[in-house]
């Protein structure tokens, strides 16, 4: 990361340090992974912008012209007396009055007045319609005395939010409906940032609540926005294409951020690719890329005739939360390649295996080839054909339900919660697709037998046998795919029978 984004975070931060401690307004409880929470928290200390109840600001819901009047009343000194008193002149507007937006009937009336909002024809105001960013943008190159004459719809106002820098840690877009974060982001850089034509900033004519602050940093024209909490997924236009080079393959990554996984716009992620150990981003259109307003970001990458019967893998990541975060994804430039894909769950409680691990064993080189498994626990990617185990690996710490080791054929769990599963080989072949049987869930059980001796777990549907080690309790326990199973002793004789096995579940057969 460039010096530059470093000092850039930590402004932020420091400034959002300071704006909760000086804060007389309560902190909401829904900006803390918003990229404009310390324009938020600023804009409500000076008494600009308040919340919507329950210590929430609603940082996504979009800006109407009813709210814009009072913002822009605000900006130009008025006060809720001012408001008041014109709110008992004439309405200018015909759709006001005996409206649910009644309430903002004198900072409209002020702000016609004052030439800074405009209707929308016969004699209506639309105080409920959203606003576009160029809508703002217009608002404020009024209240900073630069809108000229000269100027056309949208386009000059467009320009001006570039010349002014209205634009910076913004994704602008004209025609968007902006919401309250991005409004906030852009009237902070308004008040502290752009001067008048006499010299003067807003902030330095206007008394508001609570006395500003010495600086505020204002993001460099083309710096991308620092998200919290953000995370990206990875998908392939094409995860295998012909032999030969040439080939065209379309990574495209989308970044969310917050428990709702809010789109991360204009964000920057990284791509990286290799051929098996060779550096290949030369072949990439981009190793840098911002993410649009839906977050979402596309390189491309064109194969060489080199990179034919190679495992393709394609990293990306993004900086959230003081580090960045990788995730993978591989193709193959092969005509002979087979696919496998599949899911690898916590087989205790059926969550994602976020943390989990696959690899892919060559039977005769015995060279292995990682699986990259995504947040959500899915993998998929093309394997040249051969015969192939497959290992996986996770943790289920906290939520084993009996403590100790325990081993099967297949199968080992640590003290630690962390699991081993060893699947049987099996063979690829030529442009075939295969589902790997990764989703598992558990048996466990008591037997009293001595520590080490075996019972054999049979799935009824095609005999496949598991065995589990009796561990230093009697319990025994292994993973199983779904499925009804029996229960043998060495001799052959079933100890349990019809057992049901499903995947994210744990099954106890109680003692026997």
């Amino acid at each position: 990361m460039k010096l530059r984004r470093a000092r850039s975070i930590l402004l932020t931060v420091i400034l959002t340090i300071i704006m909760t401690s000086t804060s007389l307004a309560t902190p909401y409880t829904d900006i803390e992974h918003n990229p404009h929470s310390d324009a938020i928290l600023e804009m409500s200390r000076l008494g600009i912008l308040a919340g919507v109840g329950n210590n929430q600001f609603a940082p996504q819901a979009e800006l109407n012209r009813a709210a814009a009047a009072k913002v822009a009343g605000y900006l130009l000194g008025y006060t809720e007396a001012d408001a008041t008193i014109a709110s008992l002149s004439e309405s200018i507007f015909t759709d006001i009055e005996g409206t649910q937006h009644a309430w903002a009937l004198g900072w409209i009336n002020l702000m016609a007045q004052n030439d800074i909002l405009k209707g929308v024809g016969n004699n209506r105001y639309a105080p409920g319609d959203s606003l576009q960013m160029v809508h703002w943008v217009a608002i404020l190159t009024r209240i900073l005395q630069h809108e000229n004459e000269d100027m056309t719809w949208p386009e000059g106002y467009n320009d001006m939010a570039n010349n002014l820098a209205l634009d910076r840690g913004l994704y602008y877009m004209g025609t968007k409906l902006m919401n309250r974060s991005e409004m906030a982001r852009m009237t902070t850089t308004a008040l502290y940032n752009i001067e008048r034509p006499d010299g003067k900033r807003i902030i330095d004519v206007v008394a508001f609540a609570q006395e500003p602050l010495d600086e505020w940093h204002i993001p460099e024209q083309n710096e991308p926005l620092f998200y919290n909490n953000a995370n990206i997924t990875q998908k392939l236009s094409r995860a295998l294409v012909p032999t030969g080079g040439g080939q065209i393959i379309t990574i495209t990554v989308t970044a969310t951020y917050g428990e709702n996984n809010l789109p991360a716009a204009h964000t920057q992620i990284g791509f990286f690719a290799n051929a098996g150990q060779a550096d290949r981003r030369a072949q990439l259109s981009a190793t840098e890329a911002i993410t649009d307003a839906n977050g979402v970001a596309s390189v491309q990458y064109t194969t060489l005739a080199g990179d034919d019967n190679l495992q393709l893998h394609f990293l990306s990541n993004i900086y959230t939360d003081g580090a960045w975060i990788d995730r993978s994804i591989y193709a193959m430039a092969s005509n002979t390649a087979a696919f496998i894909s599949g899911r690898v769950i916590n087989p205790f409680n059926g969550a994602p295996a976020s943390n989990a691990t696959i690899g892919i064993i060559d039977e005769k080189s015995k060279s292995y080839t990682p699986i990259s498994v995504n947040h959500e626990g899915y993998y998929s990617s093309p394997v040249n054909v051969g015969e192939y185990s497959v290992n996986i690996e996770l943790n289920a710490a906290q939520t084993v339900p009996y403590g100790g080791v325990y081993k099967g054929s297949h199968f080992t769990l640590s003290n630690s919660g962390d699991i081993r599963i060893s699947l049987r080989p099996q063979k690829f072949s030529v442009g075939n697709s295969y589902t790997i049987a990764s989703e598992m869930g558990i048996i466990t059980g008591i037997r009293n037998r001595p520590q080490g001796s075996e019972i054999y777990i049979l799935r009824k549907a095609d005999n496949v046998t598991q065995i589990a080690e009796i561990g230093a309790s009697g319990r025994f326990m292994i993973t199983l795919p779904p499925g009804t199973y029996d229960i043998y002793n060495n001799v052959g004789t079933v100890l349990k029978g019809n057992i049901i096995i499903q995947k994210g579940n744990v099954t106890d057969v109680g003692s026997f």
